[in-house]
């Protein structure tokens, strides 16, 4: 039985995967580039940088998120479709929440906090925090091991190729809520479902409760 659900936090509980990516733009990194670092850890994404562009990255690293940064405290945190409806549906029927993010520890607080979403969740884990980011499953099983869970008690909610595989390598039901990227078909195979919106992961955790339904929804 399912009791945790462990949400992504940029592209699955807030629309902020697009303003990652027009700043990204604006500061003259390549789009293409930036697809391949959805999902991943600081480190992880300076790496890629490095080996693309052929020079220290950091001062570009920093220029996309004060771009970002500004951008957010001028229009606010955009939630995702849906995105209360089903928080205030999973508080109701007793689910422990997390946000599991590759974002630091004090971005994460920062737009928890500006959305006034901090009191549905029980636990916060960050890029910062663990060895290995997303794809590899280490972020989400210190997320259960924080909220006292075992794997199959566990439903990851993702936007991103990387946390689908993040959730799958972790033995969890993975859902992918698709925002700025379409699943293709590695990722149909490795989701146990796509939702077309927040809106559906209420009902759909009834379902599988109730042993209605089995995966690959």
């Amino acid at each position: 039985m399912i009791t945790a659900v462990l949400f992504d936090m940029d592209g699955t509980l807030f629309d902020t995967e697009r303003v990652n990516h027009d700043a990204w733009v604006a500061v003259g990194l390549p789009e293409g580039l930036y697809w391949h670092c959805i999902g991943r850890d600081r480190t992880e994404i300076l790496s890629l940088m490095k080996d693309r562009l052929h020079q220290e990255p950091e001062p570009l690293y920093a220029r996309y998120h004060e771009e970002a940064a500004r951008h957010l405290k001028e229009t606010g945190i955009p939630p995702r479709p849906g995105l209360h409806q089903m928080l205030d549906a999973l508080q109701k029927q007793e689910y422990r929440m997390a946000v599991v993010t590759s974002s630091y520890e004090s971005r994460a607080k920062d737009i928890l906090n500006g959305s006034g979403t901090v009191p549905y969740f029980q636990s916060l884990v960050t890029g910062d925090q663990i060895t290995h980011g997303k794809p590899a499953p280490d972020i989400f099983l210190e997320a259960a091991r924080r909220l006292d869970c075992t794997q199959d008690q566990c439903m990851v909610v993702e936007d991103s190729f990387n946390g689908v595989r993040s959730g799958h390598a972790a033995g969890m039901y993975t859902v992918m809520v698709p925002d700025l990227m379409q699943p293709n078909v590695e990722i149909r195979v490795l989701a146990d479902a796509v939702l077309p919106s927040l809106r559906e992961v209420p009902p759909l955790l009834t379902r599988l409760n109730n042993g209605q339904l089995g995966t690959n929804a």
